[in-house]
């Protein structure tokens, strides 16, 4: 278990104004306030802030999607060590060798930990993920008249894995991985297209790979939003 006092960073929704009508957003409660733990060894406490529309009224809860990408809900480790745990499983390392490199790098994480997050990783990368981003689609269609996404990338030496989210949920619609820019390229221009009414992305800062790649082919009137750093 992870003692001790760490830094602390809060989150707020990257949009503070109703999709659907305007009204600036209201402070409702913390949804999340856990210590992470990164693959660089850092902990770091992330709090991330819950608001509401006071005119809607409709019970939907808007968060931090910079905070919810940098760990998984409901676990404590960065989703870069969630990623790494399977990489080093395709390196056909044992749990103890695992522990070990984690170990290395003053992670705390025990064996059992790691099947654990595998499994949940599996669940997310075998999923049927056409079938999950098109039907959460069209709850945003019905919803709020629009598309937002957001796209995170984390690099662990020659393979990509990108992350995909539902903007106004934060929920999770599939995880890849590869290894060229034009298997990223190809797999997210069937979901990011002219096809699908997509307003906004939030992803990483102008220059990086990701962004770059998705500038590439994006409709020029959809809006980019650079996750926060800490």
């Amino acid at each position: 278990m992870v003692r001790g006092n760490f830094l602390c960073k809060v989150y707020k929704p990257e949009i503070m104004f109703c999709p659907k009508c305007g009204t600036k957003f209201r402070y409702a409660f913390t949804t999340s306030n856990k210590v992470v733990q990164f693959s660089t060894g850092q902990h770091r406490k992330i709090k991330n802030l819950a608001y509401r529309c006071p005119n809607c009224l409709d019970g939907h809860i808007y968060v931090s999607n910079t905070a919810n990408k940098l760990a998984f809900k409901g676990y404590s480790y960065s989703s870069k060590v969630v990623c790494m745990i399977d990489y080093y499983k395709t390196q056909h390392y044992s749990r103890e060798k695992i522990c070990e490199q984690f170990e290395n790098r003053g992670i705390e994480i025990s064996d059992r930990n790691i099947d654990i997050i595998y499994k949940m990783f599996l669940s997310h990368y075998d999923s049927n993920y056409d079938e999950i981003i098109k039907a959460s689609y069209k709850q945003m269609e019905e919803d709020y008249g629009e598309i937002r996404v957001s796209v995170d990338c984390i690099v662990i030496n020659e393979v990509s894995y990108i992350i995909f989210y539902n903007f106004f949920t934060c929920d999770m619609l599939a995880i890849w991985k590869f290894y060229s820019e034009d298997e990223i390229e190809d797999m997210l221009r069937k979901y990011i297209n002219s096809d699908y009414n997509i307003t906004m992305i939030i992803t990483v800062r102008p220059g990086r790979k990701l962004y770059n790649i998705l500038k590439r082919f994006t409709p020029k009137d959809v809006k980019f939003i650079a996750y926060e750093k800490f």
